[in-house]
């Protein structure tokens, strides 16, 4: 029988699967053994960051962990996420001809428009609170904006409102404003 040749996109893609589960599950469950947090509380935190980006939080208060692990551990599964997407998006870019006349198409587009390309990718700070994490590196992506400039901004902007709603869960913005 003859074996069947390894697709030219399988090791990004498999690259790209091992970065995503090294940043959502062991770096939180390794933080969480170091700094005896529950694990089955920082497993909960992880699943509801994947479906509630910023809003696991206040989950994450309420089952316990402690609010500077609950950061670190949203911070992490989003950086987790986003790097997934765009490396899965370069790859799609580089094995797919039609995705690849997509991007060509469209960083002409973004070339065109001087506000785009000079101050578009400032809108992803209030994007990320807005149309949430899953949007933005798709968004970045297409328009081919600078991928490190886009990932700083899409994760200030996370940590940012995480931080924030982290603040308030613990009461001490009425603290602060009373």
């Amino acid at each position: 029988m003859e074996s069947l040749p390894i697709p030219p996109y399988a090791r990004p893609v498999i690259g790209a699967i091992a970065k995503c589960v090294g940043l959502v599950l062991v770096i939180p469950f390794v933080l969480a053994f170091i700094f005896s947090q529950s694990v089955p509380a920082t497993l909960a935190l992880i699943t509801s960051t994947l479906i509630i980006e910023y809003g696991a939080g206040p989950i994450g208060l309420g089952l316990g962990l402690h609010p500077l692990f609950v950061l670190i551990v949203l911070t992490s599964v989003a950086l987790g996420v986003t790097l997934f997407m765009f490396d899965i998006f370069d790859t799609l870019g580089r094995h797919s001809g039609r995705v690849a006349r997509f991007l060509e198409r469209s960083e002409e587009k973004v070339k065109g428009s001087t506000i785009i390309s000079k101050y578009g990718i400032y809108g992803l700070v209030p994007c990320v609170l807005t149309l949430g994490l899953y949007v933005c590196p798709p968004v970045s992506w297409a328009l081919v904006w600078r991928r490190d400039h886009a990932i700083f901004l899409i994760m200030g902007g996370f940590i940012a409102i995480s931080a924030i709603l982290i603040l308030v869960t613990l009461g001490l913005f009425s603290i602060i404003f009373h």
